[in-house]
């Protein structure tokens, strides 16, 4: 049975909680929206929260005098590619939600300046610990606007994303593509580049960041920590469709406070009065550890949790 109610939590005001009788996730109202707790029932929180309020941009160049862009932490949606400050809208304003019988829509205002409109669908399952978020960019300006939409789980310390390659027999052309940004170390040892999975621990004594993407033909990534593993799928249309950073559509990143496991859809040219849509299916799965990075071990948890 699903329950949905609002409730507080944190410092991060009113949210909406909704339920099953295997798992919970919070979404905020008075800021965002976020998905800020996700978690089986009685397990921890998998969502990083950023409660100090530490990571923030001064974006006031663009959006207006004193304004700040915070991370707050838990899942979001940006539309790709990143451009900074226009693409860090400082999202503290109040959310407008319908609930549904299986959840609920949350809509965003229309961003000053860039004149987008953000929302985001839940429709838990009733009974499996699974649910479908699907997020939605709107373009109320006259000119059009070519983007993906992008979403950024932004998750706990001391937890690893681990990313399927693809597996296509494509002959003698390749059949991957790894973007690689340019403050990341290859040779960092919180990565594990395996023969099927690679595969990036979270480490808060390592202060420099790493960022890397790949045609993730799978449509899966997947985040452990706490006993949990966290995996999400969306479609994907490769090789012919087109994304970000030469092709990505799947990106992950990590530096010394939390990890995000990333989803991008295709890039769209949207009109105005248009919207593009890409939906997440995040599912749950108890007991899941995955020890030291070896081939051997992320083969064992995938045939668990993917």
């Amino acid at each position: 049975m699903i329950s949905i109610k609002e409730t507080t939590y944190g410092n991060f005001g009113k949210c909406l909680a909704i339920s099953n009788d295997s798992m919970e996730i919070y979404v905020t109202i008075d800021i965002g929206p976020r998905i800020i707790k996700c978690n089986l029932l009685g397990k921890e929180n998998l969502m990083f929260e950023d409660i100090e309020r530490k990571k923030n941009n001064d974006v006031s160049s663009v959006f207006g005098e004193g304004k700040m862009w915070q991370i707050y932490g838990g899942h979001r949606m940006w539309l790709s590619p990143e451009k900074f400050p226009e693409t860090y809208y400082p999202d503290c304003e109040k959310v407008v939600y319908s609930v549904h019988s299986k959840g609920a829509t949350f809509t965003a205002p229309i961003q000053a300046v860039t004149g987008l409109q953000f929302s985001m669908n839940i429709c838990m399952d009733e009974t499996k610990p699974e649910f479908t978020a699907t997020h939605s960019v709107k373009n109320t300006n006259e000119t059009p606007v070519k983007g993906a939409i992008w979403c950024l789980s932004v998750m706990t310390q001391n937890g690893a994303v681990i990313v399927p390659q693809p597996t296509e027999d494509t002959g003698l052309l390749a059949n991957r593509v790894l973007a690689v940004w340019p403050y990341t170390d290859m040779t960092d040892s919180r990565v594990f580049w395996g023969n099927r999975y690679i595969a990036l621990r979270q480490d808060p004594s390592v202060d420099r960041a790493i960022k890397f993407g790949i045609n993730n033909t799978a449509g899966k990534i997947a985040y452990v920590n706490h006993g949990q593993a966290l995996v999400k799928s969306y479609a994907v249309n490769h090789p012919n469709g087109e994304y970000p950073d030469f092709g990505c559509s799947c990106e992950v990143y990590a530096c010394d406070v939390f990890t995000e496991a990333e989803s991008l859809s295709e890039l769209k040219t949207i009109a105005k009065g248009e919207s593009i849509t890409h939906a997440e299916t995040w599912t749950l799965t108890d007991n899941a550890e995955i020890g030291s990075f070896s081939n051997e071990a992320l083969e064992n948890l995938a045939k668990k949790i993917f």
